[in-house]
C-alpha cells in the first residue's frame, strides 16, 4: 500500500463527495436525502486488491474516519466520532477474508459486495449513533434512518462498477502490484 498517495485519494474522494457529490443526491419525502457513499466504494475496491488484511482494515479505517469527521448531526443531533471508522474497518476485514470466493471483475459481484459493505457499515453506524444518543432518538427515527441507510447502500451498489473501473485505471498510484486470484 502506498499510503501518501492513498491519503491524497481519501482527501480527493471526501472533497468530491462533500462538494460536487451533492449533485448525485436524491431528496425523498419518506427517507430524506439519499446519495452514494463514495468512500465506502473506495474501501471496497481497496479490500478487493490490497495485499494484506491489516492494510485493508487500516485503509478502510482512514476512509471511515474521514466520513466521521465530515458528518454533521446523527440521530438526535449527536454525532460521535469513531463508529463509522470502526464499522468500515471491521467490514473491510470481513470483505478481505471473503474476496477469494468471488469474481471481483464481474459488475454484479462488485455491486452486491458494495451493497453488503454499505449495509453492514451503515447499519452498525446507525445503531451506534442511536445507542449513544442517550434516549434522544426513538425507534421510529431508528427505523427511518435504517431505511435511508439501505437506500444509500442500494445507490452505492449501483455505482460500484463505474467506480471500480475508474479506480482500476489508477490503482498503481496507491496500491502495490495488484493481487490476482492466486496471490
Amino acid at each position: 500500500m502506498r499510503w501518501i498517495p492513498f491519503l491524497i485519494l481519501v482527501y480527493l474522494i471526501v472533497l468530491f463527495e462533500t462538494t460536487l457529490g451533492r449533485v448525485l443526491t436524491i431528496a425523498t419525502a419518506s427517507l430524506g436525502t439519499i446519495g452514494p457513499d463514495l468512500t465506502a466504494l473506495v474501501a471496497v475496491f481497496v479490500a478487493f486488491y490490497v495485499r494484506t488484511g491489516p492494510d485493508a482494515m487500516l485503509a478502510a479505517w482512514a476512509l471511515g474516519m474521514a466520513v466521521d469527521l465530515t458528518t454533521t448531526g446523527g440521530l438526535g443531533s449527536v454525532t460521535v466520532v469513531g463508529p463509522m471508522s470502526l464499522a468500515y474497518a471491521l467490514t473491510a476485514g470481513v470483505l478481505f477474508r471473503l474476496r477469494e470466493a468471488f469474481f471481483r471483475e464481474r459488475a454484479l459481484t462488485q455491486a452486491l459486495l458494495a451493497w453488503a459493505f454499505c449495509t453492514i457499515a451503515h447499519g452498525l453506524w446507525v445503531t451506534a449513533q442511536t445507542l449513544l444518543a442517550g434516549g434522544e432518538a426513538g425507534w421510529g427515527a431508528y427505523g427511518r434512518t435504517m431505511g435511508q441507510a439501505l437506500a444509500i447502500a442500494c445507490y452505492s451498489g449501483l455505482l460500484m462498477p463505474l467506480v471500480h473501473f475508474s479506480l482500476g485505471k489508477c490503482q498503481r498510484l496507491f496500491l502495490h502490484a495488484p493481487v490476482g486470484r492466486g496471490g
